[in-house]
């Protein structure tokens, strides 16, 4: 019996032909699967029902997702070095809305959200900044706009992979451990991504697929669809692929958030009782009414309180357009070559709107907390400030408006060619470019200051308040829309539109030369250009704003936000309806978006936005040399592997604006650094099913884009802030070590066992704290123009390295599908793996002295794991998928005085997915992501645990139809 391994691929691919893949999906009309190659090795055992080949011998097809688990195993078993694999048919196939979701299966890999879905991955503890990804052999740069709970927009290292929809690839490699052939850059993985190829078939192939979205949060009805066709011609010499994808996302997401807690004693305290003496006033012209108890509770530096409690939801509409093309030609047997194009497009819309009291982060020179009362206040065992009842505070209706678009272009042509038996080439030009346009960013808020009888309520929830704003939310006459003037800092307009360009430009030839069927030499050289440039506006003061035009009033330009808190359980006595600034509105009687007059926006004469007008050049050019080997019949067990060394050199130039003599100057920054990278992989074959592996390297990431600027920017309106860049940071560099035991000891099958360690030698932190302004050398003439005045807290920000440490870990994996089992659970199956990882380092905890905190990495968790149990026959597929990670930090300190740290706590997402085979064209599908609705739950303070932001996106189902001709 002939055994064929054949792996099913579900092809969703995607274009810019959004009506074409829309009227696919609406007509219900769905991709197939393709059977292509595995390249699994035939494993006894394997006896699905075949059928009989002309020469007699029965041939034995297993396809489906079964299929893909073997040929990824395959794939991962026949490389050198640590490398995980997921095939054509995990993508499509795992209930997945993009990339990051696909990855997260793989042993060590964590995700974190935007609005609902994947935005960026961890591998074993280490940032998504430290993530390297190619595409179709290329390195690529993908960024994204997001939420400021998210990071905002993106102008790090870090790859956004919910720009691209999973269906544009039909493969991902995730590869721990470096070889010298495989470009630097990495401290945690190196990602690649290949898209669908035209001789990847034997056939001519069309397949398309349509899905129909329910969000349980949203209720409503969203599109999604996607083709492929490929064909050979010239008698298979000559092949061409295109397909096409496209998604409409409609979501809500809704919260409450704090952006951070302070201590009660900062921006000047609370307003003391009218009995307490005083050499001034709290606050001129604010009643004090301060219950002296009370307010002894709360005015002491171990009691914390929400800076900025507020409800809020986020209406994200989100429209995803992709296309790949491929053309493949082989003129001889020894002779290939390939285009590949790719272009994504994903544009965004978000409405924010938040209902929120602002005093309480705010000092006396901006309508602060020196003008607020505490009337009633009960603190908690920990020291939060838990119930309380304030007078004097001032509540702003807040909405913000974006428009967001990235267009993802990459254009890479590849060749190989075999002089001969024993001597190879091939080489690769390649251009990507990554632009994120943000031309809208939009804030206006309408305000009601000096609130009496306002209160907070955590007693019963430490997530969900109650909260009593102590007035009618939904009434326009008790708001105002108003200048600065007296107790009250005004009412805002903020424009802040903004671009972010990534750029790569990349050349590189390879050789190698087999002296001997155990040994083969390798050598290549690579140079690539790198161009990030980050562009930004704002108006001159935001806090400028015209007056209502005659006979207008808010009710004109307002309205009502309602039913809010679906799915959040809102406890009660909390408003679900609010009045919120009408944007469209406001744009239309101000003309805000004319660019003339107060709306005028600046660039670098801006304070604000000049800190984001900045650029990073890279030049790299590198060599390496390898030495692969194969040493069946030598050694008394058959070893593999490779050692070689990379030779890297880094030209890098930043620019950014710093304000000298009052005026911003364009300065740039100039450096180079070289590093030679060694690196060994070594695979021991202890038995045919057992195999031992090694591996060491020395590895080096550059520094994050953010850091590099040698300028500075400074924001003098919401939460005030000055950051600045460092571009002399050094690069981080660490020593790598891997070992690890793989047993597949059975057909599909799999446990594995790994132990990796990295000795980083330096690491770079982001130092955050918060000081009066006058500390920092400045120029007080930087404050020109607002309310802020020298002795104000302000959050400064700047990188640092520091001295690294080292991080630790395990993962263990196990596979297998359950076929020893009577039938029918014969049918079922298992994947499972586990990651621990342990570092910790030490960070400055002031820019002054060398004060430092021992604390875990940043964006480590140091539990994580994958579980999926499937069950497949040969009309119906299902499984059902969890995937857990720990909490992690994202600040070390926190920004916030008196707080440790900043984190995201844990989560535990549930999905699904099954198929039903109506006929061998036509197939029903169904997907069920975040089955228990699994909040976002950031917070401050590892002892406090004190909330950040906590918002849920609600359950989404899929529906379609998968269609093969």
């Amino acid at each position: 019996m002939k055994v064929v391994n054949s792996s099913a691929r579900r092809l969703r691919s995607g274009t810019s032909l959004a009506a074409i893949a829309l009227s696919l999906a609406l007509a219900g009309v769905a991709g197939a699967q393709e059977t292509g190659p595995s390249g699994a090795t035939p494993q006894p055992g394997d006896e699905p029902a075949g059928q009989e080949t002309a020469s007699g011998v029965e041939e034995v097809v297993i396809t489906g997702f079964r299929a893909s688990l073997g040929s990824a195993i395959a794939a991962k078993r026949s490389e050198s070095g640590v490398v995980d694999v997921i095939k054509a048919e995990d993508i499509a196939d795992f209930p997945d809305a993009n990339l990051a979701e696909s990855i997260q299966r793989v042993p060590g890999v964590s995700i974190a959200r935007d609005a609902g879905e994947g935005r960026q991955i961890t591998v074993r503890g280490l940032s998504p900044q430290f993530t390297r990804v190619r595409i179709n052999g290329m390195e690529g740069q993908s960024t994204s706009g997001g939420t400021d709970s998210s990071g905002g927009n993106n102008r790090s290292r870090s790859f956004d992979f919910n720009v691209f929809a999973s269906e544009l690839f039909n493969s991902i490699t995730v590869r721990k451990t470096p070889s010298a052939e495989i470009e630097e850059g990495s401290l945690g993985a190196t990602v690649d991504l290949q898209t669908a190829r035209p001789f990847d078939y034997d056939e001519f192939t069309f397949s398309a697929s349509g899905q129909a979205g329910y969000n349980d949060v949203t209720r409503g009805i969203d599109p999604r669809g996607a083709a492929l066709v490929s064909g050979t011609f010239a008698d298979g010499t000559f092949g061409a692929l295109l397909s096409v994808a496209y998604s409409d996302r409609h979501l809500l997401e809704e919260g409450f958030g704090t952006v951070g807690w302070d201590r009660s004693t900062t921006n000047g305290g609370f307003c003391a009782p009218a009995s307490a003496t005083l050499t001034t006033p709290c606050f001129a012209g604010v009643p004090r009414t301060s219950d002296p108890a009370a307010f002894a509770a709360v005015n002491n530096d171990t009691t914390f309180h929400p800076r900025i409690p507020r409800y809020g939801r986020l209406d994200h509409n989100q429209e995803r357009i992709g296309i790949t093309g491929s053309l493949q030609w082989q003129p001889a047997e020894t002779t290939l070559f390939n285009f590949d194009v790719l272009r994504s497009i994903f544009k965004a819309e978000r409405q924010e709107d938040w209902l929120e009291a602002f005093s309480f982060s705010r000092p006396a020179s901006a309508g602060g907390k020196p003008q607020t009362s505490v009337r009633t206040a009960e603190v908690g065992a920990d020291g939060d400030l838990e119930y309380a009842v304030f007078d004097g505070v001032d509540i702003r209706s807040e909405s913000r408006y974006d428009e967001l678009e990235t267009t993802y272009q990459q254009y890479t042509l590849s060749g190989s060619h075999d002089f001969s038996d024993a001597f190879k080439i091939d080489a690769l030009l390649g251009y990507s470019k990554s632009k994120l346009e943000n031309p809208i960013q939009t804030t206006v808020t309408i305000d009601r200051p000096n609130t009496a009888g306002y209160s907070w309520d955590f007693r019963e929830d430490d997530r969900r308040p109650v909260i009593d704003y102590g007035f009618d939310v939904t009434n326009p006459s008790n708001y105002v829309f108003a200048p600065a003037g007296g107790a009250f800092v005004g009412s805002e307009i903020r424009l802040r539109p903004q671009e972010v360009t990534n750029s790569y430009k990349t050349a590189e030839l390879n050789g190698s030369y087999e002296v001997m069927p155990e040994l083969t030499f390798e050598a290549g050289i690579n140079w690539k250009k790198f161009k990030f440039d980050s562009d930004a506006r704002q108006r001159a003061s935001e806090t400028t704003i015209p007056a209502l035009p005659a006979g207008a009033t808010l009710a004109d330009i307002t309205e009502l936000l309602k039913g809010f808190g679906r799915g959040l359980d809102v406890p009660d006595g909390t408003p679900k309806t609010w009045l919120r600034p009408d944007v469209d509105k406001f744009a239309d009687v101000f003309d805000i978006y004319s660019n003339t007059g107060t709306f005028q926006l600046l660039g670098v004469e801006s304070a604000g936005a000049r800190g984001n007008i900045r650029g990073v050049t890279e030049e790299v050019v590198g060599a390496y040399t390898q030495a692969n080997f194969d040493l069946v019949d030598i050694l008394p067990i058959p070893v593999r592997g490779d050692i070689g060394v990379r030779f890297v050199e880094t030209k890098q130039s930043s620019r950014g604006y710093q304000l000298i003599a009052g005026a911003p100057v364009l300065v740039t920054a100039d450096r180079e650094y070289r590093d030679w990278l060694p690196s060994f992989n070594l695979t021991g074959e202890l038995t045919d099913d057992l195999l031992l592996r090694f591996a060491a390297a020395k590895v080096v990431s550059r520094p994050d884009l953010g850091n590099l600027t040698p300028g500075g920017s400074i924001n003098l309106v919401g939460v005030r802030s000055i950051s600045s860049g460092n571009p002399n940071l050094e690069p981080i560099r660490a020593n790598t070590f891997d070992v690890s035991a793989e047993w597949y000891f059975a057909p599909d099958s799999l446990l594995a066992i790994g132990f990796f360690y990295k000795d980083i030698k330096t690491y770079i932190q982001t130092l955050q704290e918060t000081r009066p302004f006058n500390t920092s050398g400045f120029s007080d003439d930087l404050l020109a123009g607002s309310t802020a005045i020298p002795t104000d807290l302000f959050l400064f920000t700047r990188p640092v390295n520091t001295k690294g440490g080292p991080l630790k870990g395990i993962e263990i994996s196990y596979q297998q599908p359950f076929t020893f089992l009577p039938e029918p659970f014969h049918n079922f199956g298992g994947i499972i793996n586990y990651t621990f990882v342990k570092s910790e380092i030490e960070y400055f905890v002031s820019s002054t002295g060398g004060a430092t905190v021992t604390d875990d990495l940043v964006g480590l968790s140091k539990n994580a794991y994958n579980a999926t149990l499937y069950y497949e026959d040969d009309t119906f597929s299902a499984r059902i998928s969890a995937a857990y990670r720990d909490d992690y930090l994202t600040a070390v300190p926190s920004n916030n005085v008196g707080n440790d740290v900043n984190g995201t706590n844990s989560t535990l997402t549930f999905d699904a997915s099954a198929t039903y085979t109506i006929n061998e064209n036509l197939k029903l599908t169904f997907e069920a992501l975040n089955l228990t609705d699994e909040f976002n739950d950031q917070y401050t303070s590892s002892d406090r645990n004190s909330v950040i932001f906590y918002s849920h996106t609600g359950r989404q189902f899929n529906v379609g139809l998968q269609y093969k001709f």
